[in-house]
């Protein structure tokens, strides 16, 4: 079959190997689906397509890569085990050989653990990673691989796992050039937090709280859209975490500062930064936060988290008479336990408001940002 159509060379550079001219299998329903975001569709077209594809041609391991690459994407692991034990077991010999070997181990080790996580396929999928890390390259499988590596060694409570496919991961996203992404952040967060599982130490606490404050500071220069939403989720998850484990530092909260009390500091709220108070600019925002009285929720326990206390964080609408409404979950640490222990309390919270500023004097906010806290040792 013949005719196909530039997108797929763009597709291709997602996974880090362009294809140069791929001319020889006709992939138009696959790179329409792909456009689309129908990844799934684009799975159906590759397997109809990848029987006709020329495995003389220059591009063939190219273009397995990428069909394998939108397989994970659409979450068919199965599907991706095709294309990459292809160029595990036969990429060399072709007669265009897989230009990139190391890749395409990390592809399919990263569907063996995504259809069957266990002990083992961790362990395969960190070999083929170290076997990247060790050659030089830039592509989207790796840095991928190694955060989905992260999260179900995080799952299992391997905390030296979870901290080394952190750090494999930020290898991998610095090599795409996206240093300040969302992703990257991200997994800064999951290796302190790691670090911190494995010893509980003030320096794990301080990098996550520096991870706030550069957060807070590249949402404050960030236009509004998709991006700056995401790093506010991840400034959210990263000042929840830190005050979690300042609640875990037991005796050694007296020699560590708690951040918290400063982070903000010369800095624009952050409920002002996402969620500006509409009226005159020149006045300030009204100070809200939680009346006492409020149903008060049962400790959400969990044994692997026994030393720490639990925050919960919502975006809440602010109603007339001190209700709020439509309350959204922004984040849970160190689990998710502490939100579904808060979940049945919500709808007892009222609003205040503090100091000494009173409407008109102050502009009242639309949306609230309430951070619930189990505190220990505070």
């Amino acid at each position: 079959m013949r005719g196909t159509i530039a997108t797929i060379a763009a597709l291709a550079c997602m996974s880090g190997t362009c294809l140069a001219d791929p001319a020889h299998a006709d992939i138009r329903s696959f790179n329409s689906a792909v456009e689309a975001g129908d990844f799934r569709g684009a799975v159906l077209a590759a397997a109809e397509t990848w029987p006709e594809v020329d495995r003389a041609s220059p591009d063939a391991a190219d273009i397995a890569r990428e069909f394998g690459w939108i397989a994970m994407l659409a979450d068919e692991p199965s599907a991706a085990l095709v294309y990459a034990k292809f160029l595990v077991e036969q990429g060399q010999g072709l007669p265009h050989p897989d230009t990139s070997p190391a890749v395409s181990r990390v592809l399919m080790e990263w569907a063996g653990l995504a259809a069957a996580a266990s002990p083992n396929s961790r362990a395969k999928l960190v070999a083929a990673l170290n076997a990247r890390a060790a050659t030089s390259g830039r592509d989207l499988i790796s840095a991928r691989a190694a955060q989905v590596l992260h999260v179900e060694a995080w799952r299992a409570g391997d905390w030296a796992q979870a901290s080394l496919s952190a750090e494999l991961a930020i290898r991998f996203i610095d090599e795409l050039g996206a240093g300040q992404s969302p992703a990257r952040f991200e997994m800064r967060r999951g290796m302190a937090a790691a670090a911190f599982m494995r010893a509980k130490t003030p320096e794990a606490y301080n990098a996550t709280y520096d991870i706030v404050e550069e957060l807070h500071d590249l949402i404050a220069v960030t236009p509004d859209g998709s991006i700056r939403d995401r790093l506010a989720s991840e400034y959210f998850s990263a000042a929840a975490w830190g005050d979690a484990m300042y609640s875990a530092l037991g005796s050694r909260q007296r020699a560590t500062p708690d951040r918290r009390n400063t982070s903000g500091a010369n800095r624009k709220a952050i409920g002002e930064l996402l969620y500006p108070a509409p009226g005159d600019v020149s006045l300030p925002r009204c100070r809200i936060s939680l009346a006492r009285t409020f149903k008060q929720p049962g400790f959400p326990f969990n044994n692997r988290f026994k030393d720490f206390g639990g925050v919960v964080v919502y975006a809440l609408n602010v109603e007339p008479g001190g209700t709020f409404s439509e309350p959204r979950l922004l984040v849970s640490a160190p689990h998710d336990g502490v939100a579904e222990a808060v979940q049945d309390v919500i709808s007892t919270w009222r609003w205040r408001i503090d100091g000494g500023a009173q409407p008109p004097a102050c502009r009242m906010p639309e949306t609230h940002i309430l951070t619930f806290e189990f505190a220990l040792g505070r």
